[in-house]
């Protein structure tokens, strides 16, 4: 009750006391039987003495045993109401209960829209009332909340990580792959490059080694193997380029291919060795550097190639060995050719890194390079000779046991091809001597090569022996 009504009651109290008083001892008292109280005042028999009716209440006939309290949603400040008219109706945003003397302004927090209101209405969830006597609720904005009731007398800024609504009563908590600062209406999502947790306030770069390609991401993806990401906030990862690979995910960056080593085409998850006959200078090679001619590389994974030595030559690139220089020729280191020896020069062996001086003609010599038994009893005979001129060959088997002969039989058919230094001869034997072959568990071949040089020099002759295996038949 307000100072006011407390006063307007006490007053109203003292009056009535004081009417009853006189009328207790005035002359009339003194009957047997009194008047009927007058509207507007009351006694419990209903006759004088009277007491007039009560702030907040009214007596409306004569006689009255009792007064009537104003109805609630009214009030009564003054004494010896008559009529129910006397109860004046609540403004909005006051109160009043059965009986009151005064209307009550409604608190903050709550509010009263209509006249004659028994109570006050509590703020709803997402609404406020932040003064006394009002007559409506107020909505929070975008971006604020209000839980409601009559402690609302404003509304709370949305925490970050949440989202809230115009007239929001709870904050919806923001899911992971979006975002929201302080005070947001909705919560974002992640832009291409980033990512969040739930109730994250901001979205947060993806790191050097992983990206995001889409919107509303939650996490980042760990770039492939064969594949980087060098910077942060990343859509996509790059393909690690030719000479250059990455063995796992997550790269920031791809590793060059080692010295001896290459990689030959994008999207690489190791790096490869040169094979032999080849080499790798620098790293980062997308491919490997043919040994050149005059030099070798023998193994794979090598950074260099290796001139060939002295006495030996290579006359193709990507060699993997150098061949020695033939007799009658020399070679510098490095070189791709043999060199004939000059006039006055000569060497009797292969692999001769010079030519030195000899006294008159330098005598011929001949060298087997090779002696190979092919299929049904043929043989091929490799030659080379220390200068140019002419192979002639011979092949005969040895002579019978019991023979009158001096020298065995001819083997067979003798071809000679080639020219200058080196030659190749092939025997096809006869069918005598297939024959002889077929009867033998084996059969020596003894064939005679002679070279005649150019120029008239003497000839030179070497026999070279062939054993062959037969397969004789049982009887």
């Amino acid at each position: 009750m307000s100072r006011r009504g407390f006063a307007v009651a006490c007053r109203a109290a003292g009056l009535a006391a004081a009417v009853a008083l006189m009328l207790a001892f005035s002359p009339a008292s003194a009957s047997a039987t009194g008047t009927p109280c007058d509207p507007g005042s009351w006694s419990v028999s209903g006759d004088t003495p009277c007491a007039a009716a009560d702030p907040g209440n009214y007596v409306a006939g004569s006689g009255a045993t009792a007064q009537t309290p104003c109805v609630a949603g009214t009030y009564n400040e003054s004494t010896g109401a008559s009529a129910s008219s006397a109860c004046l109706v609540d403004d909005p945003g006051f109160f009043s209960g059965a009986g009151a003397v005064v209307a009550t302004a409604c608190y903050p927090g709550s509010y009263a829209t209509l006249s004659d209101s028994a109570s006050c209405t509590p703020a709803a969830p997402g609404y406020f009332v932040a003064a006394a006597q009002a007559a409506a609720e107020t909505s929070c904005p975008a971006g604020s909340y209000s839980a409601g009731g009559t402690t609302a007398i404003m509304c709370t800024t949305s925490p970050a990580g949440y989202a809230a609504p115009a007239m929001t009563g709870t904050p919806t908590p923001c899911t992971a792959g979006s975002y929201a600062p302080l005070g947001s209406a909705a919560c974002s999502p992640d832009a291409p490059g980033t990512y969040s947790d739930a109730t994250a306030a901001v979205a947060t770069s993806c790191p050097v080694g992983s990206y995001a390609p889409a919107s509303g991401s939650s996490t980042c993806t760990l770039a492939d193997p064969g594949f980087y990401v060098d910077d942060q906030h990343a859509t996509g990862e790059v393909a690690c380029p030719p000479g250059y690979y990455s063995a796992n995910a997550g790269a920031s960056l791809c590793v060059a291919a080692d010295l001896g080593s290459y990689v030959a085409g994008s999207t690489a998850t190791a790096e490869a060795p040169c094979a032999p006959g080849s080499y790798a200078a620098a790293r980062g090679a997308a491919a490997c550097t043919p040994a050149a001619a005059g030099s070798y590389v023998w193994a794979a994974g090598a950074s260099t190639q290796t001139p060939c030595p002295a006495g030996s030559y290579s006359p193709t690139t990507a060699a993997t060995a150098c061949t020695p220089a033939p007799v009658g020729s020399y070679a510098p280191s490095g070189v791709a050719a043999a060199i004939p020896c000059p006039s006055g020069t000569g060497t009797t062996e292969s692999g001769q890194a010079s030519c030195p001086a000899v006294a008159g003609p330098t005598p011929a010599s001949i060298a087997v390079e090779q002696v190979l038994k092919l299929a049904r009893g043929q043989i091929l005979l490799v030659l080379s000779a220390s200068s140019s001129g002419v192979f002639r060959a011979s092949a005969h088997t040895p002579k019978a046991k019991g023979s009158r002969a001096t020298a065995g039989s001819d083997y067979g058919t003798v071809t000679v091809s080639g020219s200058g230094a080196a030659a190749a001869i092939t025997i096809k034997p006869s069918r005598a001597a297939t024959a002889l072959l077929a009867r033998s568990p084996s059969l020596r071949v003894s064939v005679v090569v002679t070279f005649t040089p150019a120029g008239g020099a003497t000839a030179v002759s070497k026999t070279v022996a062939v054993t062959l295996h037969g397969s004789p038949k049982k009887d």
